[in-house]
């Protein structure tokens, strides 16, 4: 990577972790090896080049090719003969992206790492209950402005410990005044927030 390219990814860190819901985004270290292949296009070439169209295929996917920084490719053959070719005169592809974990795309190659912790699926939940809390504060009518007490039962043990964890979370993306335990949730604004095999109802009042 680039002194240029390392410079945006550094300085746009939470941007770019934010817009792809990730917790964090690092370089790919050297060890990652991926290689680039150059697919000229044969209808693209026919016209220009004629017979010798099939050569300019052969020695693309040879990898004796050499991108310019206008996006035009060098193909050479082992005479180191070359021809042009504008960037609609052929595809790129990868060689060793390592399954759906992998993708490349414009130059850049993007692994990710796609274990969920028990601390990341609790986050999760907590994010799930704050978009429901929130969407039930619209559904009330509760001033934008105004925070709201929030009671709540459930029988899981999960998702009452992503509440008890993500309580300061939740209370400043919910614009809560409180949120606490309660066996018998009974204002004016209920509802229940279900994820897999896990129930949870909820109470809010803005008194």
């Amino acid at each position: 990577m680039s002194k240029k390219e390392s410079y945006i990814l550094e300085k746009y860190h939470d941007i770019i972790s934010e817009e792809l819901n990730v917790k964090d985004v690092k370089i790919l270290d050297d060890s990652v090896v991926i290689k680039k292949i150059y697919k000229p296009l044969g209808n693209k070439l026919s016209t220009k080049y004629g017979k010798e169209t099939g050569k300019i295929i052969q020695f693309g996917k040879q990898w004796n090719a050499k991108a310019l920084p206008n996006g035009q490719l060098v193909i050479f053959d082992n005479e180191k003969n070359e021809r042009l070719l504008d960037p609609e005169d052929y595809d790129i592809d990868y060689e060793w992206l390592d399954g759906d974990e992998m993708a490349a795309d414009t130059g850049i190659v993007v692994q990710m790492d796609l274990h969920i912790t028990p601390e990341l699926a609790q986050e999760g939940i907590a994010r799930e209950i704050s978009r429901f809390l929130n969407q039930m504060r619209k559904d009330s009518w509760f001033a934008v402005e105004k925070k709201a007490n929030c009671v709540y039962h459930t029988d899981s043990d999960v998702l009452a410990t992503a509440i008890n964890t993500w309580k300061d979370f939740l209370m400043t993306e919910a614009l809560l005044q409180d949120i606490k335990a309660d066996t018998k949730p009974q204002w004016s604004h209920t509802d229940t927030f279900s994820i897999d095999e896990w129930t949870i109802i909820f109470a809010l009042t803005s008194h």
